[in-house]
C-alpha cells in the first residue's frame, strides 16, 4: 500500500517545515503540497525534488507507487472485460462494472478512470437503445406498416453491441501498455 503521503508528512515535520515553507523550498505548488499529503500520487519529477529537500530515498517511493498502479490497473481491466461478458443484458454492462469499482477499496489514483469506464458504459446504453428505438420507429415509417423491417434494427443493435465489444478491447490493450488517458473526453458522472 501506498504510504507516499504519511511519509511526506512526516518528513516535513522532522524538518521542522510547514506545508508553505516545503513548498517555498522546493518549488512545488502549495496545491501540490497538500493532495500528496492526502494521498494523490504526484509525478516523478515531483516526487524526485520532494525526496531531495526532505532527504528521502526516491526509489523506495518509486517502487511502491508502480505496485500501487498496478494493482488499480488489474482491478480496471476486470471491471472492462465483465463489460464484454454481460453486456448482452444492458444493464449488466453498467452495474457489474459499478458493483466491481464499489466493492473495490484500493483504488485511488485510477478511481477517476473508473468512473468514466462507467459513465461511457450509461452514455453507450442510452445511445444503444435509442439507435434502436429509431431504428425501429424509421422501419415502421419506411414500410408504413409495423413489424416489417425491424431486423434493421436488431441489426443496428448488433452494430452498437459490436462497436462496444471494440471498445473493451482497445480500452483493456490501452491499460496493458499502463496508459490511462484514453477516456480523457469522456464526462465522468461520479
Amino acid at each position: 500500500m501506498n504510504d507516499l503521503d504519511k511519509r511526506v508528512k512526516e518528513a516535513r515535520k522532522a524538518k521542522g517545515l510547514s506545508q508553505e515553507a516545503l513548498a517555498n523550498q522546493s518549488n512545488i505548488s502549495l496545491r501540490t503540497i497538500q493532495r500528496i499529503e492526502k494521498g494523490v500520487i504526484p509525478r516523478d519529477s515531483t516526487l524526485a525534488i520532494l525526496c531531495e529537500v526532505l532527504g528521502l530515498d526516491f526509489n523506495d517511493f518509486t517502487n511502491q507507487i508502480s505496485e500501487t498502479i498496478e494493482g488499480e490497473t488489474r482491478t480496471i481491466r476486470r471491471m472492462n472485460l465483465s463489460i464484454m461478458l454481460l453486456m448482452i443484458v444492458p444493464l449488466a454492462s453498467i452495474i457489474i462494472p459499478l458493483l466491481i469499482w464499489k466493492s473495490s477499496k484500493k483504488l485511488n489514483e485510477l478511481n477517476s478512470l473508473a468512473g468514466k469506464i462507467v459513465s461511457f458504459q450509461i452514455i453507450w446504453t442510452l445511445a444503444a437503445l435509442f439507435i434502436f428505438f429509431l431504428a425501429v420507429f424509421s422501419s415502421n415509417l419506411i414500410t408504413g406498416t409495423a413489424g416489417e423491417g425491424h431486423y434493421w434494427a436488431f441489426i443496428t443493435l448488433a452494430i452498437c453491441m459490436i462497436w462496444n465489444i471494440i471498445f473493451v478491447v482497445y480500452s483493456t490493450n490501452v491499460l496493458n501498455t499502463k496508459r490511462t488517458d484514453f477516456l480523457k473526453n469522456t464526462p465522468n458522472f461520479f
